[in-house]
C-alpha cells in the first residue's frame, strides 16, 4: 500500500465517508454536488445553492 496509486484513491473514499459522516452528524453543513454552495442560510445575505430552482 506504499505506492500513490493505491493510495490516492484509498484517501479520496475515506475523505468522502468522513464527510458524510459529519454531515450526518450535523457537524458539517450539507452542500450541493454540483456547484458545493450550502442549501441553506446560515447568516442574512450568504449565497445559497440555486442549482434546482
Amino acid at each position: 500500500m506504499t505506492s500513490p496509486v493505491l493510495f490516492m484513491p484509498y484517501f479520496a473514499l475515506w475523505a468522502a465517508l468522513m464527510r458524510a459522516l459529519l454531515v450526518k452528524a450535523a457537524v458539517l453543513p450539507a452542500t450541493c454536488g454540483r456547484c458545493g454552495l450550502r442549501y441553506e442560510r446560515q447568516h442574512l445575505g450568504e449565497p445559497v445553492c440555486s442549482c434546482s430552482r
